[in-house]
């Protein structure tokens, strides 16, 4: 008999900021720096913080912070409560559900360029409609989470590494790779961008991660990919791998299959979604649940 090191599998077997050590037989899941927890689940110790808006500028601030400021500054302070929710140093900013309009698809694509003010339950991850925050456009960071909305733990079913967002905000990185409002193609056969992550939690049962595991012509496995495009399939965030032998490329966030990648979309079988996999109406997404995307 061999020993199989489960370390090296292509499925991590810990929390994705767990380390992970081969043992004869099985393996030890450990968290690593900054993290606690029991190696399956690692929990971020950052601290808490508020949220201060300062001349229309939006700034975090630990609760233990302290300093003396002169009373015509603080006049001109407000506390925002409702406009973030913070859980373990994430901070929720959009949400993607199919039971409702399908307000990240619109023509316009005016929530991933434009929208300026908060819709929907920002601090409720458990809620079953879309949402985008004001921290969209407004917190920085250099990584991002997908969680399901009927996951109270927020396990992670995917988490990018090595600093995907580069200390932009989501908005300002999604927006970067061109303006593709009001039908404008945004790839043909490519994606624009991606970021390497580890997947976690229900990941193998939740719709748009149905190709987390193939790796073919335009994508591998192991990344979310933006802007990307297969023979007209297309998807914002792409889930996966992508291509030919990998479904070609509507499965993740923003899923079109109107034989072009864009916002526009066509009247028949063909159709959008703002999460999910293979955008015919036919096969329409769960509607159960939703997608909460964070950023820390």
């Amino acid at each position: 008999c061999s020993d199989i090191d489960e370390c090296s599998a292509s499925i991590w077997p810990c929390d994705v900021n767990a380390n992970c050590q081969n043992t004869y037989g099985s393996h030890k899941c450990s968290c690593k720096s900054g993290f606690y927890g029991n190696g399956k689940t690692c929990i971020h110790s950052g601290k808490p913080c508020l949220l201060f808006v300062i001349r229309k500028r939006i700034q975090s601030y630990p609760l233990q912070y302290s300093h003396h400021m002169p009373e015509r500054r603080r006049n001109k302070i407000k506390i925002k409560y409702e406009n973030c929710f913070f859980t373990t140093g994430w901070t929720l900013i959009a949400r993607f559900s199919n039971s409702d309009g399908k307000n990240w698809m619109r023509d316009d694509g005016r929530w991933w360029y434009d929208q300026q003010i908060a819709i929907g339950a920002t601090n409720n991850s458990s809620k079953n409609d879309d949402m985008i925050s004001t921290a969209f456009w407004s917190v920085s960071g250099r990584e991002i989470k997908i969680t399901r909305s009927d996951d109270p733990s927020h396990i992670p079913l995917l988490q990018t590494t090595g600093n995907c967002l580069g200390g932009q905000t989501f908005r300002s990185k999604i927006t970067s790779y061109g303006d593709f409002r009001n039908g404008k193609v945004w790839a043909r056969d490519q994606c624009l961008g991606n970021c390497t992550v580890q997947y976690g939690g229900l990941y193998k049962s939740t719709d748009g991660f149905q190709q987390a595991d193939c790796n073919e012509d335009i994508q591998s496995a192991d990344k979310i990919s933006f802007w990307c495009d297969w023979a007209g399939d297309g998807a914002v965030m792409m889930i996966g791998g992508g291509g030919s032998s990998c479904a070609r490329a509507d499965h993740g966030i923003g899923i079109t299959e109107t034989n072009a990648a864009s916002f526009v979309e066509l009247v028949g079988e063909q159709t959008e979604y703002d999460f999910g996999y293979n955008a015919f109406s036919r096969t329409p997404p769960n509607q159960s649940y939703s997608l909460n995307l964070w950023i820390r």
